[in-house]
């Protein structure tokens, strides 16, 4: 930095313009070229560079006959740094804060090891002068949330398997329980060939399908079961269980698949989240079809063992065909409570079309609503400061010390770091008002209150705060990342854009349940206009290049040149400015400017207005544009809001701006959308195989209305657990119903066209396929609601520790999809055991012409 001293500048008789010209003329590399001549070849130098701070000093600025003035007279220079733009502190005190984000693809936990090793070995060359720290560390959090679901994924297989154990024996549930690491083991193989390596999504996929993929084995070791009690041969039971069950299980898992298949080319941020889920659920399912028809019987005749207990051969053996009035047990009370439903299957089917209706308007009036994505107990989270004005960095650094001092003293937070100035946070299209951000590392979820309360408590406290905002931004997990709803308001004309939007943010401005709106609107502030006479500039023969140098020493400085310091490597600017104590807008009426006819004021023909400042200005397809965003309060669903937005937007006739929605809204638009077509591309899949499998419309059809009469105990258990609908979530759960719960029906339409086929008796027929499917219904049924129970309820088991928890956030991540499926699958075993008898009896009446003997 030259600094010069402008009262001395003129008290020698110069001007600030004088200092500017010596310098350009100096410093500069001159080609002097090379002396050739027939005594030799010289290369002529002619050093015209800086090489110390004396040759600056030593500058001549005027010179005559008898002295020169030099540089050092009327200026003094000094090594300085470039003018800070922000500071950065943890934990209260200055540091270098180094924020480091990953490339897509890679592996996260890999990536934070080399860092941490990289840093490591620095510090140990460096003999730890400095300290180092590392926070917001996502690989603690990523492991913590991989432990959790392996703990759910064998917390899973032992519920599945004790009740299978306690419905089928030990020997049968051995077997069952085979398929599960078999089925895992065959599709990580199949999944290293996609390159998909483990993560969160990875792991509640094996949760989701161990109660699914034993639904195959359940049905051939059950149908083992009861050949055993007829006293087959063992070697031949296993391969007759494989042959006579190989079509309906194909058949179920095939329609399986076919619900899954579509979510594979699901587009966007949370398609790209999601996709692991379809593809590790496909080639898990596809591995235990391989199981159940080809492994498992394999390995049933080389045990060459029974099966199944002694005291339940009669039983077993009544159902195949024996006379039914002689079981005993719950087949017995299954058989009486069937006869009577049966007696009156018309309103039983009604009642169910009534219940399913009535649900769906019953959840649209006392339900919580629609949401994109659940929300995450956080780990971090960030203040935003707000403050307007013209302020400095130090005013700006004055009040984030103020504001973390307040976050410093709250024990449940591990860690701090602030950042002041240039700031826009992790939304870096931001508000222009953000002066700094304070990024809050809560400790473990475990020893602390729910971050909600604790960002509550902080918000309080800030109050005794005044002249600033206070937004604090959670951190979120999963596709949504800005805030809750986000308005974009359009027009070709600015004045009306201004207007409608204004209107808008009176309506927004008068709503509770709004907090940390950013408006979208210019920040009001001041900035100072140099305003030139250029009629008068001219007069005095000036332009306005030297008014701009003589503002920018006033300024910033003015780069006049570059040096090369012995002692570096890299050049530094020459930066010509007044001195601090002359940075100041009265200078301006003092400074002179050299002209041809000697020194001229610049008051004589400049002067200076305050104006309003020029904010930015946003232009989507060409049209003016203000972008307006907000976060809305706890316990509240974005989705319910927007809709009173557009009620009030529909009630406003005069509004001529054209408003939409944007961000999650948006998103979220476009994950129902697609989770609508794939819904129905799912179905029509499942029908494909359907058609195939039975050729017959009408077995399929009462097969296709389980899968939508089971939507009725999503939305009952999205009633009772009082959640919203998750868009993604709940969405992929009512596919995956659609998936399981063709399954059991499969199954049960199977058995009763072979017992059709040897029978003239409808109603025995109906009945002794009800009571022979009873068993592995509930199988199928409760292994897959035990499966996901845990994640539903959000428990969590540590074997190795030996903790038990509830809430942990990696289950708040499935809690939506797991409650989806646990409330369907139990609703859809009353529409298999119940429902569906009643619908294949309406059938055969109308379309069967066997006699229909009561049984």
């Amino acid at each position: 930095e030259v600094l010069v001293n402008p009262v001395t500048v003129k008290a020698y008789g110069l001007t600030t313009n004088n200092v500017i010209e010596s310098l350009r003329k100096e410093n500069i590399l001159i080609p002097a070229g090379t002396l050739s001549n027939q005594s030799g070849s010289f290369n002529i130098r002619i050093p015209s560079l800086f090489k110390e701070k004396k040759d600056l000093l030593n500058l001549p600025i005027q010179s005559n006959s008898e002295s020169s003035i030099k540089l050092g007279k009327i200026a003094t220079i000094a090594d300085s740094f470039k003018r800070p733009e922000g500071y950065a502190r943890n934990n209260g005190e200055n540091a270098i804060i180094l924020e480091i984000s990953k490339r897509t693809g890679e592996n996260i936990i890999h990536t934070i090891d080399k860092i941490k090793n990289l840093v490591n070995k620095q510090i140990k060359q460096s003999n730890k002068v400095v300290n180092v720290e590392f926070f917001q560390d996502e690989s603690k959090s990523i492991n913590s949330m991989i432990s959790d679901l392996e703990n759910n994924v064998l917390l899973a297989i032992i519920l599945v398997l004790i009740i299978v154990i306690f419905w089928m024996g030990i020997h049968s549930a051995i077997l069952v329980c085979l398929s599960i690491p078999g089925s895992f083991l065959l599709s990580m193989i199949f999944l290293s060939l996609f390159n998909v390596t483990i993560n969160v999504v990875v792991l509640f996929s094996l949760i989701l399908s161990v109660g699914i993929l034993i639904d195959g084995a359940i049905i051939v070791v059950e149908y083992a079961n009861r050949r055993d009690s007829e006293r087959n041969r063992v070697e031949s039971i296993f391969h007759l269980a494989a042959k006579k069950m190989a079509r309906p299980v194909i058949a179920s898992t095939l329609t399986t698949l076919a619900a899954f298949f579509p979510l594979i080319f699901w587009p966007g941020v949370a398609g790209e989240f999601m996709f692991y889920l379809p593809i590790t659920l496909l080639t898990i399912l596809s591995s235990s079809l391989l199981m159940a028809l080809i492994f498992i019987p394999m390995l049933g005749n080389l045990l060459k063992t029974k099966i199944k207990e002694s005291k339940d051969y009669k039983t077993l053996s009544l159902l195949e065909t024996g006379d039914l009035t002689q079981i005993r047990g719950m087949q017995l009370t299954y058989l009486n409570f069937l006869k009577s439903c049966l007696k009156n299957p018309y309103k039983i089917i009604s009642s169910t079309i009534v219940l399913l209706i009535s649900i769906q308007f019953l959840y649209l009036k006392i339900g919580k609503g629609f949401e994109f994505f659940p929300p995450i107990e956080p780990d971090y989270a960030e203040v935003v400061i707000h403050a307007r004005g013209n302020l400095s960095l130090d005013d700006k650094d004055k009040i984030v010390r103020k504001v973390e001092g307040l976050v410093l003293e709250n024990k449940y937070i591990s860690n701090i770091y602030s950042k002041v100035g240039n700031v826009r946070g992790e939304r870096r299209d931001g508000s222009e008002d953000i002066i700094g951000s304070i990024k809050l590392e809560f400790i473990n979820w475990k020893d602390r209150p729910k971050a909600k309360k604790l960002l509550r408590d902080l918000e309080q406290s800030f109050k005794k705060i005044p002249g600033i905002i206070i937004e604090i931004v959670e951190k979120k997990d999963g596709p949504p990342k800005d805030k809750d709803i986000e308005i974009e308001v359009t027009n070709f004309s600015k004045n009306m854009l201004i207007k409608d939007s204004k209107k808008l943010l009176d309506f927004l401005g008068n709503q509770t349940w709004i907090r940390n709106i950013d408006n979208g609107l210019s920040v009001p502030g001041i900035d100072w206009e140099i305003i030139v006479d250029r009629s008068q500039a001219d007069k005095y023969q000036i332009d306005l290049i030297k008014v701009g140098n003589v503002v920018q020493m006033l300024t910033h400085g003015l780069k006049i040149s570059d040096f090369m310091p012995e002692n570096n490597d890299e050049e530094v600017d020459i930066v010509v400015k007044f001195e601090k104590s002359f940075q100041t807008l009265d200078e301006l009426d003092r400074i002179e400017i050299e002209s041809p006819n000697g020194p001229v004021s610049l008051s004589s023909f400049v002067k200076r207005k305050a104006v309003q400042k020029v904010g930015k200005i946003n232009r989507v397809d060409s049209l003016k544009s203000i972008n307006i965003k907000f976060d809305i309060k706890d316990g509240m669903v974005a989705n319910s809001k927007v809709q009173e937005i557009k009620k009030w937007m529909i009630d406003n006739k005069n509004i001529t701006s054209d408003i939409k929605f944007r961000g999650q809204e948006e998103d979220q638009e476009e994950a129902k959308e697609f989770l609508i077509k794939a819904f129905f591309v799912s179905i029509f899949l499942i029908l494909i195989i359907l058609v195939a499998t039975f050729e017959n419309y009408y077995y399929c059809f009462i097969i296709l209305t389980s899968v939508v009469m089971s939507t009725i105990g999503v939305m009952i258990g999205l009633i009772v657990s009082q959640q919203p609908f998750g868009v993604i979530m709940s969405g992929i759960g009512v596919i995956s119903l659609a998936g399981i719960v063709v399954n059991n029906n499969i199954v049960l339409i199977d058995t009763f066209k072979t017992i059709k086929e040897n029978t003239s008796n409808i109603y025995e027929a109906i009945l002794r396929t009800s009571v022979q499917r009873l068993r592995p219904v509930l199988l199928t049924t409760l292994t897959t609601f035990f499966g996901l129970l845990p994640m539903a309820v959000g428990l969590n088991i540590n074997f190795l520790n030996q903790d038990i928890s509830f809430g942990s956030p990696s289950s708040q991540w499935w809690l939506q999809l797991s409650n989806a499926i646990v409330f369907g699958v139990i609703f859809s075993l009353v529409l298999t055991l119940i429902v569906t008898p009643c619908l294949i009896l309406v059938g055969e009446k109308l379309f069967n012409k066997k006699k229909f003997i009561k049984f």
